[in-house]
């Protein structure tokens, strides 16, 4: 099969070759959601089977539906590949290969270590594997006497210290073979923008008959945020209902240009999902489509909606990643997840390009202030690493305010969410940076207008920046990052500069360089990832 392979895809191949001269078992691709990963990879298994005679294919994902898609995109290359493999000994000879799940081969991985001799192993989405784990363990016996194995990611990795099967470390850092991250893809029209809209307002909660009450402009301990984005993203609290009537809003202006354009709402948990598709019906007047993990019609369901022109899809766990909805334009993260990966593997729903409309596409993702999930908008377009985190120096970090955690016999405390106030939008953030921030809520313009700013930013990136202009959006992160450690740890602000400046020799952060704001930044991260 001939493609126009995009020029990403034509370097990793390339890539792929190289490492072929130097006799590399492994490959690690690192490619940002909606990018193209398995069209790539797809075309290394064309040329392990038909030019160095690799016996068979296999495939491993993360969930029972990518058998299906992935098994698709190869019958597009004239490979086919079982993908209803289950409890059978043989492939049946009218396939080239097969499409499993990690949970499939960590139940048998003796038998695929039997089946992978002399096949070509796809790997993807690969940091749900780790050592030490099921996964992880058994895809060591299972693929080790693989002829050749070609690893994908397309998120940040593991927050853990569980090294990944199959990757190269160097310094206790990842080394992927291949990088080609978000902000790439953006400059060469693979995949849309985005623009962060984020809420605040107060939230409330009684907690063993204690009534608690915060706003999201308030700096807490990471149990105490926890609880207060658990009592915003409650239903019976009243706070998500603007924001999903403004996401609402935002997607009707979306399909006045793409009418087939798609929202998706993510949400914590199987119950939480069905509360917040029965608001957001009351709020659309439309019944959105409901896809849970234990349902047996969950494929079907993501296939009719990914080809008609239904408004919502409400989901938790079955669209996190790998899934193709190209026509997806809003998303509203109400889950109570907070981590980089599970962040970034939601956000690969809604970039990926369609052919229409012409001209920017951009995507619109609502979220509550939390100041984690702030953080990881601000950081979107930057690439993530798996690292193994050292121990603690004393010397080099400030001394940390552990949080005290209650002993495991105590009992559960009684929880309510209570009633809330949603301010409305705070802040958006595209490329990283504010596009804008209201302090008064009476302010705050129509969503037509806003779509409208942002869509001046997204046409307006490709005018470089001063070094002005760069420095103040460093010294921006900076305060992110600042603001981060200060709410995790516990430390005044003051004392973290203090010991910027120290650890970088310098009076004070005014008198930095670009070079030492970027390295300030890096210095931010790594005590970060180390709390």
């Amino acid at each position: 099969m001939t493609l126009n392979l995009r020029a990403w895809q034509q370097e990793a191949l390339e890539n792929y070759h190289q490492n072929l001269k130097t006799n590399a078992p492994t490959l690690l691709w690192e490619a940002t959601p909606g990018s193209g990963k398995t069209t790539a990879a797809l075309q290394v298994c064309v040329h392990q089977l038909e030019t160095l005679n690799a016996q068979r294919i296999i495939i491993v994902v993360p969930t029972a539906h990518l058998r299906t898609q992935w098994a698709q995109a190869a019958a597009r290359f004239n490979l086919h590949l079982d993908s209803h493999f289950g409890r059978k000994v043989r492939i049946a000879t009218d396939y080239q290969g097969v499409v499993v799940t990690y949970h499939q081969v960590a139940k048998r991985p003796q038998f695929f270590g039997q089946l992978s001799r002399g096949a070509m192993v796809v790997l993807d989405e690969i940091h749900h594997a780790a050592d030490g784990l099921l996964w992880g363990d058994s895809l060591r016996q299972a693929f080790e006497p693989a002829r050749f194995i070609l690893t994908l990611s397309g998120t940040a990795f593991r927050s853990d210290n569980n090294t990944i099967p199959f990757v190269n470390y160097d310094d206790d850092m990842s080394q992927p073979d291949y990088v080609y991250p978000y902000s790439r893809a953006i400059e060469d029209g693979v995949c849309r923008s985005v623009a962060f809209f984020t809420y605040g307002g107060e939230v409330a909660w009684s907690e063993d008959e204690e009534v608690i009450q915060v706003s999201f402009a308030d700096h807490l301990q990471h149990t105490t945020a926890s609880r207060r984005l658990r009592a915003a993203l409650d239903p019976n609290s009243g706070w998500i209902r603007h924001m999903l009537e403004d996401a609402h809003s935002m997607l009707l202006e979306t399909r006045q240009e793409q009418p087939e354009a798609g929202g998706l709402l993510v949400a914590a948990d199987q119950d939480h999902a069905r509360q917040l598709a029965r608001l957001l019906a009351e709020v659309t007047h439309t019944r959105p489509v409901v896809v849970l993990s234990d349902d047996n019609e969950a494929s079907r369901k993501i296939k009719r909606f990914a080809a008609n022109r239904t408004e919502w899809l409400v989901a938790c766990n079955m669209v996190s990643e790998g899934v193709d909805i190209p026509r997806l334009r809003v998303g509203v993260y109400a889950t109570t997840i907070t981590t980089k990966m599970y962040f970034r593997q939601f956000l690969g729903r809604i970039v990926r390009i369609t052919p229409e409309p012409e001209g920017v596409q951009v995507a619109y993702c609502y979220l509550p202030a939390d100041i984690r999930l702030k953080i990881l908008a601000a950081e979107v377009e930057r690439e993530q690493r798996h690292h193994i985190t050292a121990k603690l120096d004393k010397e080099e970090l400030p001394e940390l305010i552990e949080e005290e955690m209650p002993d495991e016999g105590d009992p559960k405390p009684v929880w309510q969410a209570l009633h809330a106030k949603n301010s409305g939008v705070e802040s958006i953030i595209v490329h990283g940076g504010q596009l804008a921030l209201w302090n008064d809520p009476a302010l705050v313009p129509p969503q037509s207008q806003m779509k409208q700013a942002v869509q001046q930013r997204v046409s307006e990136r490709v005018v470089p920046l001063t070094k002005s202009e760069r420095k103040v959006e460093l010294s921006q992160t900076v305060s992110t990052l600042v603001g981060q450690y200060h709410h995790r740890s516990g430390n005044p602000y003051h004392h973290i500069h203090a010991a910027l400046n120290r650890a970088q020799r310098v009076n004070s952060q005014g008198e930095c360089t670009e070079e030492q704001l970027e390295q300030r930044i890096e210095l931010l991260r790594k005590w970060l990832s180390r709390l």
